[in-house]
């Protein structure tokens, strides 16, 4: 049962006084980053550092310590998401890095499989899709663009191309080894 906002004027952080807003809040903690991280060891790891400040702080002062709770809670689940980012960037930077340094021998080699399984997935799609994803991805066509030459609706062209997408990413997940796939992924992104 969860008490009254107001309650909780004045609680001081006394270890029986987090232990309370522990034992209240930390599910709806947990759901909250969760909800956003799809992470069950991130959103375990975003309640202790919530509780964490908490102990810092002198809470005698705030008002309303749920919106406090709670605005603690976003701003970890936002310091999670620019932490995934700086990881996603780094990882981006280390294959451009391993690209680099591998000989020009390997990436023909590399470049001729990806050209080839994207034939191959391509072939698969019908003919309007196939239309579709060429004027997108190889003509950078916009949605609407594509729609005024096609005389087709924006909505229409979406749904081809999610319809596509998916099919050439199932394709090539379950034909193409690990390296090629995640390499069509990012480019098909």
């Amino acid at each position: 049962m969860t008490s009254n906002p107001k309650d909780h004027k004045g609680t001081n952080t006394s270890q029986e006084g987090i232990s309370r807003l522990y034992e209240e809040y930390k599910n709806q903690i947990y759901g909250f980053a969760f909800k956003n991280l799809k992470s069950s060891d991130r959103s375990h790891d975003i309640v202790q550092e919530v509780f964490t400040v908490l102990c810092q702080k002198d809470l005698s002062q705030v008002d309303n310590i749920r919106s406090y709770i709670f605005q603690i809670t976003q701003n970890k689940v936002v310091d999670a998401f620019r932490h995934r980012a700086r990881n996603n960037k780094l990882r981006a930077e280390m294959w451009a890095f391993i690209s680099e340094k591998q000989g020009t021998a390997d990436q023909s080699l590399v470049e001729k499989d990806y050209f080839r399984h994207l034939e191959e997935a391509k072939a698969l799609l019908t003919p309007q899709q196939r239309l579709i994803f060429d004027l997108s991805r190889t003509e950078g066509l916009s949605h609407q663009k594509i729609a005024d030459q096609l005389n087709l609706s924006p909505s229409t062209v979406k749904n081809h191309m999610v319809s596509a997408l998916k099919t050439m990413r199932e394709y090539l997940h379950t034909n193409t080894d690990v390296v090629i796939s995640v390499v069509l992924a990012v480019v098909m992104i």
